[in-house]
């Protein structure tokens, strides 16, 4: 059973999320603490907090096993794109 979030990620460099703990963007992996329930969330935090350098993205979490996430990340357009 897969279960879907919203994490705000960095258009301009792969891999990077919001985290709302820090207050600030990480390079770590996927956390509850970057996860929101539905897209709206997401979008509004951007347009309330951030900025235009961040876009909403759907995480599925596909499995949880003995304290490890796995999980698929929707595409960001930027990130394949050549700068």
């Amino acid at each position: 059973m897969s279960m879907k979030f919203y994490a705000i990620a960095y258009k301009y460099q792969e891999d990077v999320f919001y985290n709302f703990e820090k207050e600030d963007t990480t390079l770590d992996s996927i956390s509850p603490a970057m996860l929101l329930p539905t897209e709206q969330m997401a979008e509004e935090y951007i347009e309330d907090q951030l900025s235009d350098d961040f876009v909403a993205v759907d995480v599925t979490i596909v499995s949880y096993r003995n304290g490890i996430t796995q999980y698929e990340i929707g595409k960001v357009e930027q990130w394949d794109e050549v700068f």
